[in-house]
């Protein structure tokens, strides 16, 4: 046996060869199957960000000279104490804060009650998931249809279906426009217009489109999610004769805590990066120069007046932002979702 055992080992140095050959030539199809994705993310993903990273550090070139002064932190100085980029920060959180945990829970209502119905439920998930394949920037223009006010008091036209529909009489989209001066880097100025009660209509109109849009995606997920629990967990919940809402809590939400946990990560990523909406309804010209912009809408001013070192700085700012939530979510998901 040991003789045998030997005999096989032992490889000719043509068939060594042959082996290498067949090796190279396995990977190197691989390779050749995935290269076109690499040369693809190469140029619009892994080079844009080596540049962005670079960009960021390099001094005087904002626009206003053409001379490289070097690198150092000048762009994130003038990013984390520039009045406009604090409010646009603080409009950033708190359309990811809010939007993301009401949508997910109002995705996982959703989704029990599909599960628990027979009749329909095809028709109900693709009316459901339709808003998922429409386009934003037209989504935006018809929620601005719905809420905009025709006129001004005491002349008004039409106060538009939101308000006939609730009996109100709300100026949902009036952002004032303001001067680049006023972008105060004084921490008083800058919180009234953080604060300012003239602008939460428009947030929460940004609001109920985020929320709204984001839920096409979550009840696919957790519908799915939703299919692959064993039955057997809800005939022991019934023997033991727990309620619906207990059944709800303790065994259907444990169970499909994956499918939560990967939704409220990638909700925060893309309520960070919230900027579509506001283009789609306000303009992309009106929230430059109001007080409903977002970091990604501050980004793109940069571009558009050629501070490209700020723009950088910005980006990688949020960057920062985005890795820090995403991890103190993945630290949490470890005590609470069960796998």
């Amino acid at each position: 046996m040991e003789q045998t055992q030997e005999n096989f080992m032992e490889e000719t140095p043509e068939q060594k060869r042959i082996r290498f050959w067949r090796r190279l030539e396995n990977q190197g199809k691989g390779w050749l199957y995935i290269l076109p994705v690499l040369l693809l993310m190469a140029v619009f993903t892994f080079y844009p960000l080596v540049r962005s990273f670079i960009g960021a550090f390099q001094q005087a070139l904002d626009g206003t000279t053409n001379t490289f002064e070097g690198y150092g932190l000048e762009n994130f100085k003038y990013v984390l104490t520039y009045g406009k980029f604090r409010y646009c920060l603080v409009n950033t959180l708190l359309f990811a804060f809010i939007s993301v945990p009401i949508s997910t829970l109002l995705a996982l209502f959703i989704a029990v009650g599909l599960n628990a119905i027979k009749p329909l439920r095809e028709a109900f998930q693709t009316l459901f998931f339709l808003p998922y394949l429409t386009n934003s920037i037209a989504v935006g223009a018809v929620f601005a249809a719905m809420f905009s006010v025709i006129g001004t008091e005491p002349n008004v036209q039409s106060y538009g279906l939101i308000n006939n529909l609730f009996g109100t009489k709300v100026d949902w989209l009036n952002i004032y426009v303001v001067e680049p001066e006023s972008y105060a880097n004084d921490w008083a100025a800058w919180w009234h217009a953080v604060t300012d009660s003239s602008i939460w209509p428009a947030r929460w109109v940004v609001l109920i489109y985020e929320i709204w849009a984001g839920l096409p995606f979550k009840i696919l997920i957790l519908f799915g999610a939703l299919q692959n629990v064993n039955k057997q967990y809800y005939d022991a919940a019934k023997i033991d004769g727990a309620t619906k809402w207990t059944t709800l809590w303790k065994v259907t939400v444990p169970l499909i805590s994956p499918m939560l946990s990967y939704l409220i990560v990638t909700g925060f990523i893309g309520g960070f990066k919230a900027y579509t909406a506001l283009v789609g309804i306000f303009g992309k010209d009106k929230v430059s120069k109001s007080y409903i912009n977002t970091v990604v809408g501050f980004i793109y001013d940069q571009i558009g007046v050629s501070r490209v070192g700020v723009a950088s700085a910005a980006a990688l700012v949020l960057f920062a932002i985005i890795l820090l939530f995403t991890l103190i979510n993945l630290h949490m998901s470890k005590k609470r979702v069960h796998y």
